[in-house]
């Protein structure tokens, strides 16, 4: 896990003119606050319930449906898979949860998405153009349409999603980097408001190794190095054994507040808090400057302003007319992080760095109603079950009913013959079983009993069309074949109610991409330099021509999530839109190509370059030509 480097970028580069002017000394490395770990380890208990319900829907969406527990009248607990065993059946399950959400995903990534930047300001579109490029930018190294897809899988399965935005070096490249936060791993305050706007804390676990942990928070102090030696002595790099199997989940099911997942791995905890302060607003009237100091400086602004009416004396300038600067006592509200140790250690703390001035996370609650988190895939769990009790059910009726059984009499075995024999001869291809019936006694017979037929089936499909209805997700969406005789217009139709019915969890993820980008677009304008923007635009570019990087940083900038151009619905109908504009005469053909997307237009544009070049040069010559033979011409004609 990459963390940023908080105090390694220049303090005007981080924060806005009008915050702090002195954030003081630093803290003492070190330092125990025992308040706010504890406050974090009673959030992080407090969401167990929604991290045992998480793992409960993601083992029933990937196959896992019998694990839940069952209480025996023995008093033991097991799971319901162990207690089918002991009762000789074979817990048999037809995954269906799994097509559904696949279905969901596909329809997310068939109508592909990307983020637009609007400039509020009418003459400043140059801008949100400039902005769009570069936020497509940050999507493709970040690769972002992939993130969104796993990010929405998991949205569907728990209700919840996380992302980190910040700007770090890794894989060298200092950049802006999106991360998903594994729900597990991360904790926060009750929140009732479902635009999640009464989020006073949030945190993550961290699992570090014992190097890495040094570099983050020493930045070459080796005094400080030894102090993280020393809070950290039981981890070393040699301490490695693999407690879990690798590619599963379990590593994160038992996840601990205080100790790591491996034993090669330290234990950070970050935690971000809303908290406030007294502090003095101030008003510089000389400069126009606006910015907040701590209460503790106000004799420092005192005696600034006295100066400045000294020096006025001095000038023969009355008092009443110096520029001095203005306070105003006010409490102020600002994020603070801290990252502990295992022991309460603060590792590293400040003020939030981000101009946004707020934590670095992006997340989304779903449907949040009275403070409760309910996902897609809970709603189908109980139709999973009672599918998989049916089919086992069918399975164990047919395994222990009558099928061939037969009824010989003692009395009736012939002589020279044992049941095996006749057994055998029974089941033989033309076999003949020889025997002397008596009077009276019952002649052999086998019987065969159809005992599935109990409305079994019938019960199995019901709850399959329940499961159907209770999704959403219709087998139309699901690509599966119709009666024949079905009208097109009557499956087009079906396929638009599964959408509709998708329609909420679509626009709350939208919601989620939209708060996230937003963050993203602001870490940008506040890290990225002149340079970068050139890099990523061109030299060419007409925003950077007219755009001063004040504009870039300053101005107010608003992300739409929009149809992306490169989904072919909207390649098709740019390019009507730009052929009935040729046809009309309104543009040439060289804008027809460079504007629409058609897979030829740059070889073309080659062509057409290419026979323009040639043209001007024949059109050239010619000219000299012609320009030759006027010259001959005078020169040849008689003077008079």
């Amino acid at each position: 896990m990459d963390f940023i480097d908080y105090r390694t970028f220049n303090r005007k580069r981080l924060m806005p003119t009008s915050d702090i002017k002195d954030m003081g000394e630093a803290a003492p490395f070190g330092k125990q606050d025992s308040e706010v770990l504890h406050e974090a380890y009673s959030a992080w208990e407090a969401l167990s319930h929604y991290r045992s319900q998480r793992t409960r829907n993601r083992n029933y969406t990937f196959g896992r449906q019998w694990c839940d527990p069952v209480k025996l009248p023995d008093g033991r607990v097991v799971t319901e898979e162990h207690y089918l065993h002991e009762q000789g059946k074979v817990p048999l399950k037809n995954n269906l949860i799994r097509q559904l959400v696949k279905s969901v995903l596909g329809q997310f990534r068939s109508a592909q998405t990307e983020p637009v930047c609007v400039a509020r300001e009418r003459n400043e579109q140059l801008l949100g153009e400039l902005m769009s490029a570069v936020m497509q930018y940050v999507y493709q190294h970040n690769k972002m349409y992939e993130l969104d897809s796993r990010t929405l899988e998991e949205f569907l399965i728990s209700g919840s999603c996380f992302h980190k935005i910040g700007y770090s070096t890794r894989r060298g490249k200092t950049d802006v980097w999106v991360d998903t936060v594994q729900p597990s791993r991360i904790f926060f305050n009750n929140i009732e408001d479902c635009r999640l706007w009464d989020c006073t804390m949030i945190g993550e676990l961290h699992d570090m190794k014992l190097a890495d942990l040094i570099a983050r928070f020493c930045k070459g102090d080796e005094a400080k190095a030894r102090i993280l030696h020393d809070m950290y002595g039981d981890v070393t790099e040699e301490n490695i054994f693999n407690e879990h199997d690798f590619l599963n989940g379990r590593r994160n099911d038992t996840l601990d507040f205080y100790m790591p997942a491996s034993s090669d791995c330290c234990r950070v905890i970050e935690v971000w808090r809303l908290e406030s302060r007294e502090r003095l607003r101030c008003h510089d009237t000389l400069s126009g400057e606006y910015y907040k100091i701590e209460t503790a400086e106000k004799a420092a602004i005192d005696k600034e302003n006295k100066e400045r009416i000294s020096q006025a004396k001095k000038q023969g300038i009355d008092a009443a007319q110096v520029p001095l600067i203005e306070c105003e006592w006010f409490i102020d509200h600002f994020w603070y992080y801290r990252f502990f140790s295992p022991l309460g250690h603060i590792l590293d703390e400040g003020e939030t760095p981000y101009w946004h001035g707020e934590h670095p996370y992006s997340f989304r609650l779903y449907p949040l109603l009275d403070g409760e988190v309910h996902s897609f895939v809970e709603d189908v769990i109980d139709q999973q079950r009672y599918v998989n009790r049916l089919i086992t059910m069918i399975d164990f009726i047919m395994g222990s009913s009558a099928k061939g059984v037969l009824l010989f009499p003692e009395d009736q075995i012939p002589d020279g013959m044992t049941l095996e024999d006749i057994a055998s001869e029974w089941t033989r291809y033309n076999g003949v079983i020889l025997f002397r019936p008596k009077p009276g006694s019952t002649m052999p017979q086998q019987i065969s009993v159809n005992a599935t037929n109990v409305g079994a089936y019938e019960l199995l499909s019901l709850q399959m069309r329940l499961l159907e209805d209770i999704s959403g997700v219709h087998s139309a969406m699901q690509g599966k074949p119709v009666a024949s005789g079905t009208p097109s217009s009557l499956y087009a139709q079906q396929v638009q109610y599964s959408a509709t019915n998708l329609l909420d969890i679509f626009e709350s993820f939208k919601t989620f991409r939209e708060e996230r980008d937003n963050k993203i677009l602001k870490t940008i304008r506040q890290f990225y330099t002149e340079q970068r923007y050139i890099q990523i635009a061109g030299e060419d570019s007409a925003a950077l021509a007219e755009i001063t990087p004040e504009q870039v940083q300053y101005s107010e900038v608003d992300i739409i999530i929009s149809e992306s151009a490169a989904a072919p619905a909207f390649r098709q109908s740019s390019n009507e839109l730009l052929l009935a504009l040729f046809r009309s005469g309104h543009i040439t053909l060289q804008t027809l190509l460079q504007t629409g997307s058609f897979p030829f237009a740059d070889k073309l544009l080659q062509r057409i370059d290419a026979e323009q070049q040639e043209l001007e040069q024949k059109t050239q010559e010619q000219m000299q030509q012609l320009q030759q033979l006027q010259q001959l011409q005078k020169s040849a004609s008689p003077k008079d």
